[in-house]
């Protein structure tokens, strides 16, 4: 080996300096050697130091990224629950921890689930076989809350918000560490905001579309969590803020075929200038089927049009059902059990309903087991018509319920000419008590047509086996009339002639001065329909009083009917008869009544002392239902038929011009107001919650309908509109034509309503007599219900927001006039009869606004629904060792 080329050892510095140790050479040698070994020894220990500082380092720099890392997922998993506490309508409350170590040592297990704020824990794996495992341990502080409006340029901005302030607290250490040993300690600064769903012209879950025909005009903000699909075959103008949570396209989802630009309009931030869609999405005048460009629309609008924003919490339909808050928190909880119709109409013999009050009714109070008699004999009562109290029923203005029937001809003469003055009250006392005595019987377990009340009892129609214990026993007053008319003769034409009478003109006999000979003033009574009344059959072959057939869902439907009107006034001046067979009054017994309120319009329910006094959760809330619901797994636990997506079953609402609450007088500055609440089907007939105008300074003069947001002058105030809502499944209006006898609706198969022809007591499958809409039908509320998803489930297109109401009737040329919002959380789930079908309906005039007294949380209805969205203020890192 060449020596010039030997690489350097010191092994060979030793050898050499062996084999020159005599030689001078050897001190020189060993120097370099030793010198060379120190040094490489002080490199080592060097390297062997900085090899120990890299891996604590490293082990450092591991700890602290597992800590944060366990700190930010338990921070995030207890954000959330503080978002679902409020989606559950709930508010977060507890106590905070005072010592973090007790804090960091709970048991996992020993957690309480209803403590919001005490300490949370979560265990994350080891990064690595030789890593201990890192846990997150989190714990909330409340801070202040408050009530306001959104801020402008805020998502949701102008609404009305309740907002609460919480820091969330996250330590991430190692497994049995203590509180003093934390890699991170991380602060979260989140203010929960909670905003009225009824506060936007149109709040979608699913994707929205909205598509008119005609032009429409929509004024208030429009929120979808996730795609918006907007076009118009003449023009679509939207004066509000609109949030996306997908995509915004200017096209129709169902086949992609475009909209020219022009036919959608904006208003902009400032609220000075209608801005194009296209041309403010795409840059381009040039239709499209792309999704428009984020960045083009926040350059256009501002934060008046956002698109891709955060998803929110939004509630789901169980809301509705028997396990769901508005079962929980209603005040009138109603249940359908209806029996199988048939070739007769004997089940209308078992009343097919329950109803139990809350907060003040007494319809339950003292029952204990609801198949008890009383409770049945109450539940009778409210089947059968009902004798209006004497001064509402001479109310003469828009109010009118009824009108008095007086009588005529040889009745009349005998009335007025034959009988003394005390004959007259007497045989009116005693009469109209024989009348509503009939009518209660127990034995007469049928409800009395409404039509029949106009017949004379000695006529009144028994065309089955139902009704033969009505007013058949006319000697039982024999006795009680013997001091009245002493004379057998006068005794017996009294009771002939009382045969020849008509509940209604029993009803309408007046009260005599016992002094003047005459009429008392509006001491006359009328009738008027049963407050429950069933709707329907089973099938085509059998009989039922009243039918209804659902043209979308081709089916006939059993439908609980409410008529609000008789509801009310049930609550005041009905009757029953009770153990014992005397007639109790029913005063109270579906909820507590205001006092009269003097500034109310005259004839008014609130004026005369029938509203409700009811303002838990701002006012009356009714929830109705089939069966018994569901159980806790979600199983029906009777009528399974009514859980499925072809449920036969829904509820009719009639007779609702007026509602149950308090409106806004001087008298009433929270106004209250009903909400329905139902999971099925509803089917809301007529005119409902009716806004007028009345002048301030003639609080008994004439009333005007007005439509919301119409200006009125500062002369003038709003009167008996009052905040309403409906939350059902699907949402079927009927128009104010839809109603008949005076009593109930009714629809066979065909495009419109019909009139009613009975045979044999049942009303005819194929009767003629088709009644169309007429004129305009007003409806006044907000609503909340299932809409089909286009595209999804084989649906096809859904018909978009114009066709959220699922019209029945021919409505061509008439309108349909509606002020409130619609918002839709998820798909029907008890029906899934397609839009589009021939022979369902004719689409009317949509005289549609949003109705923007919802701006002002007074006026929002009982139990409006919420969403939440948790704003973040801050995000830090406290410290980190």
């Amino acid at each position: 080996m060449n020596s010039n080329h030997r690489p350097f050892s010191i092994l060979y510095f030793l050898l050499k300096l062996k084999t020159v140790k005599n030689s001078t050479d050897a001190g020189y040698v060993l120097v370099i050697a030793v010198g060379t070994i120190v040094a490489l020894t002080g490199l080592l220990a060097v390297y062997g130091r900085s090899n120990r500082i890299q891996n604590v380092s490293t082990d450092s720099t591991v700890d602290s990224s597992s800590g944060f890392f366990a700190a930010e997922a338990a921070l995030n998993k207890r954000a959330q629950d503080i978002r679902q506490i409020f989606l559950n309508r709930q508010v977060p409350s507890g106590t905070s921890p005072q010592d973090l170590d007790d804090c960091i040592s709970l048991d996992e297990n020993l957690e309480d689930e209803n403590d919001h704020f005490e300490c949370k824990k979560i265990t994350l794996s080891a990064s690595a076989e030789n890593r201990t495992p890192y846990i997150g341990v989190t714990y909330a502080v409340e801070g202040p809350q408050t009530q306001g409006i959104v801020p402008r340029g805020d998502r949701f901005q102008n609404l009305t918000m309740s907002e609460s302030l919480y820091s969330l607290y996250a330590l991430g250490l190692k497994e049995n560490a203590p509180a003093n040993e934390a890699s991170a300690i991380l602060q979260m600064d989140v203010r929960a905001r909670e905003i009225p769903m009824f506060q936007f012209a149109a709040f979608y879950k699913n994707d929205l579309e909205i598509l008119p025909g005609p032009t429409m005009n929509l004024n208030g903000p429009i929120h979808t969590d996730g795609s918006l699909y907007l076009g118009g075959d003449n023009s679509l103008n939207i004066n509000g803020q609109v949030t996306v949570a997908g995509q915004l396209f200017s096209k129709r989802k169902n086949n992609n075929s475009t909209y020219n630009n022009g036919k959608v309009r904006i208003r902009n931030a400032a609220n000075n200038d209608w801005i194009d869609l296209i041309k403010a999405g795409t840059g381009s005048t040039s239709a499209t089927r792309n999704p428009m460009d984020p960045v083009k629309i926040a350059s256009a609008y501002g934060t008046q049009v956002q698109v891709g924003t955060d998803p929110i919490s939004i509630p789901t339909p169980d809301i509705l059902d028997s396990r769901g808050e508005y079962y929980e928190k209603a005040d009138i909880r109603i249940r359908f059990k209806p029996e199988k119709t048939g070739n007769n109409m004997n089940y209308l013999k078992k009343i097919p309903f329950e109803v139990t009050a809350q907060n003040g009714g007494k319809i339950n109070q003292g029952i204990v087991n609801l198949n008890e008699a009383k409770y049945q004999r109450r539940l009778q009562s409210l089947r059968q018509p009902v004798m209006v109290g004497e001064e509402l029923a001479n109310v003469t203005n828009e109010f009118r319920v009824c009108t008095p029937k007086q009588l005529t001809g040889n009745l009349e003469d005998w009335w007025k000419d034959d009988l003394t003055t005390a004959q007259k009250n007497n045989f009116r006392k005693e009469a109209q008590k024989y009348l509503l005595e009939q009518i209660h019987e127990p034995s007469q377990n049928a409800p009395i047509p409404f039509s029949h009340l106009t017949e004379p009892l000695e006529d009144s129609p028994k065309p089955t086996n139902l009704y033969n214990n009505f007013a058949t026993n006319i000697s039982s007053l024999n006795s009680v009339l013997n001091s009245i008319f002493t004379n057998p003769a006068t005794r017996t034409q009294a009771l002939n002639n009382l045969k020849k009478m008509s509940p209604q003109e029993i009803a309408g006999l007046p009260e005599y001065d016992t002094t003047t000979n005459t009429p008392i003033p509006n001491t006359a009574r009328c009738f008027i329909p049963a407050p429950i009344i069933e709707v329907g059959r089973d099938s085509d072959s059998h009989k039922s009083r009243f039918l209804f057939f659902n043209n979308r869902e081709d089916r006939h439907m059993r439908l609980l009917q409410l008529n609000l009107q008789s509801m009310v006034i049930w609550n005041k001046d009905g009757v029953f008869m009770d153990i014992g067979d005397s007639l109790k009054s029913t005063d109270d017994f579906l909820f507590a009544k205001a006092g009269a309120d003097s500034d109310a319009p005259a004839g008014s329910f609130q004026r005369l002392g029938y509203a409700a006094a009811d303002d838990t959760d701002g006012g009356m809330v009714i929830h109705a239902m089939v069966g018994d619901g569901l159980d806790n797994n979600g199983n029906p636990i009777s009528y399974p038929e009514a859980y499925g997506d072809k449920s036969p079953y829904g509820f009719a609402v009639v007779e609702a011009e007026q509602l149950i609450g308090l409106a806004r007088t001087e008298n009433i500055e929270d106004p209250t107001g009903l909400t329905i609440a139902t999971d099925q089907a509803i089917y809301p007939q007529g005119n409902y919650n009716v806004m007028y105008k009345q002048r301030k300074n003639n609080l008994d003069g004439p009333l005007t309908l007005i439509r919301p947001n119409e200006p009125i002058g500062s002369e003038y105030r709003i009167v008996n509109y009052q905040p309403a809502g409906i939350l059902a499944d699907s949402f079927n209006p009927l128009s104010k034509e839809c109603f008949f006898e005076g009593e109930a609706i009714n629809r066979r198969k065909g495009i419109n309503c019909n009139k009613i022809e009975f045979d044999d007591g049942s009303a005819k499958h194929n009767a003629g007599g088709e009644e169309r809409p007429q004129g305009t039908t007003i409806f006044n509320a907000a609503v909340l219900g299932g809409t089909d998803i286009t595209n999804a489930f084989g649906s096809g297109y859904n018909g978009g927001l114009e066709n959220y109401p699922r019209f029945l009737e021919n409505w061509s040329g008439r309108t349909w006039q509606y002020g409130g919002s619609f918002v839709s959380i998820a798909r029907p789930l008890r029906v899934s009869g397609k839009w589009g079908q021939d022979g369902v309906y004719s689409a009317p005039n949509r005289d549609w606004d949003y109705d923007q007294n919802f701006n002002d949380p007074r006026n929002l209805p009982p139990l409006t629904p919420n969403f939440v969205y948790l704003k973040q203020d801050s995000f830090f890192r406290s410290f980190d060792q």
